[in-house]
């Protein structure tokens, strides 16, 4: 029986085509900006940052990336935060969320959630979601 092979997202293929403002961002969500700050001080060190643009109504916004990992891994699982530059009259940046595919975990042979074996995958996309967190 042949191995399934897992989808990954790759700065590269995926997400080059968002970060310099050739698509809009897909899946947005506002994100309160002083909340991402608590977050980006306390987890940010997992996050990637990656500097872009990012197409609105036509235009390209200047715009500061932070990509997400999918599970424990370093692959990063299509999404993150933007902060999107504005200027006049907001004079404030609009901090959003973002990702490819709406990830649904599906868990995988042999799940055993008691030792912290949680493997899986995103029912819609294919992405390894899997988390090792027993002993």
């Amino acid at each position: 029986m042949e191995a399934v092979a897992r989808k990954i997202y790759t700065l590269d293929e995926d997400l080059a085509p968002i970060i310099k403002g050739q698509i809009e961002l897909q899946n947005v969500e506002d994100v309160d900006p002083i909340g991402f700050l608590n977050n980006l001080a306390a987890c940010g060190h997992s996050m990637r940052p990656q500097w872009g643009w990012t197409k609105i109504d036509g235009r390209l916004v200047w715009t500061q990336y932070f990509l997400t990992h999918a599970g424990m891994g370093a692959n990063l699982d299509g999404g993150g935060y933007a902060v999107i530059y504005r200027s006049y009259p907001e004079k404030t940046a609009r901090v959003v969320k973002f990702a490819i595919c709406k990830h649904e975990i599906q868990a995988g042979a042999g799940a055993d959630p008691r030792r912290g074996w949680h493997p899986g995958s995103c029912k819609h996309c294919g992405l390894d979601m899997t988390v090792d967190s027993g002993d």
